[in-house]
């Protein structure tokens, strides 16, 4: 979802429309407020929409940093707890932590590199699946965006580094 293309006007106003101070993530939050006051929200699989993805890894990596803290600002406003499929993504960061202690022991690294698989595998299994060769790389943005993620989301929830958010 993420787009709102289609809305009621009285709904939006009624909730006081978009937060502002959100750069990230600020359309799940309208949905949250719009569903407290009673609102539905639906989707239709009627309605298409151009996608343009970002041209490099590193703005990949800076659009889902910035999405990261978007759901953790969110979060802490509203005093929710993140989904599970949101709360998977938040291990990623701290694994790449632990990865950094693999020095001590190797098994610090473990979890980094059963992360790293599972992701080039769906990449791979995808690609065969389409048979396209370069679908492969959704492997590579797999990672780039959960780590983006993760770090964004332990940055925000820290407190630490920019509140705004990166495009």
């Amino acid at each position: 979802h993420g787009h709102h293309a289609l809305m009621r006007i009285s709904a939006f106003g009624a909730v006081g429309g978009y937060d502002e101070t959100f750069s990230h993530n600020e359309d799940a939050e309208l949905d949250y407020r719009l569903r407290k006051a009673g609102y539905k929200i639906w989707m239709s699989g009627k309605t298409q929409m151009v996608y343009y993805p970002r041209a490099s890894l590193s703005g990949l990596y800076f659009q889902y940093l910035g999405y990261g803290r978007g759901r953790a600002k969110n979060v802490l406003k509203h005093r929710v707890i993140p989904k599970v499929r949101q709360m998977v993504p938040l291990l990623v960061f701290p694994v790449v932590l632990l990865a950094a202690f693999s020095f001590v022991h190797w098994l610090a690294a473990m979890p980094l590199l059963l992360w790293a698989s599972v992701c080039l595998g769906y990449g791979l299994v995808t690609a065969i699946r389409q048979r396209k060769a370069d679908v492969a790389l959704a492997g590579v943005s797999a990672m780039v965006m959960h780590l983006g993620w993760s770090v964004g989301f332990w940055l925000q929830l820290l407190g630490l580094g920019s509140r705004r958010g990166v495009a």
